[in-house]
This record gives C-alpha cells, sequence and structure tokens, in this order.
C-alpha cells in the first residue's frame, strides 16, 4: 500500500489541501434477501478497460466521470488499467488484476453458493474525481439505470 511518504510532493500537497466532500447521511438500503439468493452488480473505481475500448483521461483536470462497460465473463488480465497516477502501487495490479477488478473472486464465491449469481456487465469508471457533482448528478444515475436493467439486487464498489 502506498503511504504518504511513497508520494510525489505534488500529490501529497494535493492530497493535504484538497476540501474533501462528506457526504451525509450515506445513501445506503438493506438488501431485500441474502447475498446468496442475490444479483451482484459491479463497480470498480480502476480506469479498466477492454483493450479495444477508449482510455479513461484521469489526467483532465476534473478527471473523467465517463463510465466502460465490461463483460463479467472476460478473463482480467486481459484488462487494461488507464490510471496513469501514483496513487497506488501499479505493480501488484501487473501480477494481479483482481486487486482491482475481482472477477476470479466473484466467480469463485458463486461457485462456492456465497453469492447467488454475477451480473453481466460490470461498470468501470475513475475513482478520483474532484468535482464529484457529475458523477452525482449523471454517472451514478446511469449506473443505476444499467443495474435496474441487470436485474442487479446488490452492488459491489471496489474502490481503487
Amino acid at each position: 500500500m502506498t503511504t504518504m511518504e511513497k508520494l510525489s510532493p505534488e500529490l501529497r500537497g494535493f492530497l493535504t489541501l484538497y476540501k474533501w466532500v462528506r457526504i451525509d447521511p450515506v445513501p445506503w438500503v438493506a438488501p431485500a434477501k441474502p447475498l446468496a439468493e442475490s444479483k451482484l452488480g459491479l463497480v470498480v473505481h480502476a480506469c479498466m478497460t477492454m483493450p479495444e475500448q477508449p482510455p479513461f483521461h484521469a489526467e483532465l483536470p476534473d478527471n473523467d466521470p465517463s463510465i466502460r462497460i465490461v463483460p463479467s465473463d472476460i478473463d482480467p488480465r486481459v484488462l487494461v488499467n488507464t490510471y496513469p497516477g501514483q496513487g497506488f502501487d501499479h505493480a501488484g495490479l501487473q501480477e494481479d488484476p483482481n486487486l482491482l477488478i475481482p472477477l476470479d473472486r466473484l466467480r469463485e464465491m458463486v461457485a462456492d453458493g456465497e453469492i447467488g449469481e454475477l451480473g453481466s456487465r460490470v461498470v468501470s469508471l475513475c475513482g478520483h474525481l474532484t468535482k464529484p457533482k457529475v458523477l452525482i448528478e449523471e454517472t451514478a444515475p446511469e449506473i443505476a439505470r444499467i443495474f435496474v436493467e441487470d436485474g442487479i439486487e446488490v452492488a459491489l464498489l471496489v474502490p481503487a
């Protein structure tokens, strides 16, 4: 895991001075049924794309609030991490992409009966949106629409 000391002076300064947003109350809905009987949707904040998809533009001043849809039956080793930042050590991701997009682990949980079913589509987006207005007003509702369309009953958010 990256520590503040390992980050560049520029990134340390940004993280120290950034005015973090607190969402209170935290939006939460208790699952209607056990996870073992539920269809799970996956949202990853890792800028992961399929090779043929356009990369995320995390270098933009306000980041990139767009999403990429990845099929849940894909081999995570073929995915590309398009996040150029220093916020985490990319070496572990090279070795095991399940660190950021845990498809193999979720498939194991489905096989073991811990999760009822995995949704057919994974939503990937950038995780360090410095101005969350577009995320809240546009991106999140689009993700919700996709999950309703897919019959998702519970969602797992994997931050990067």
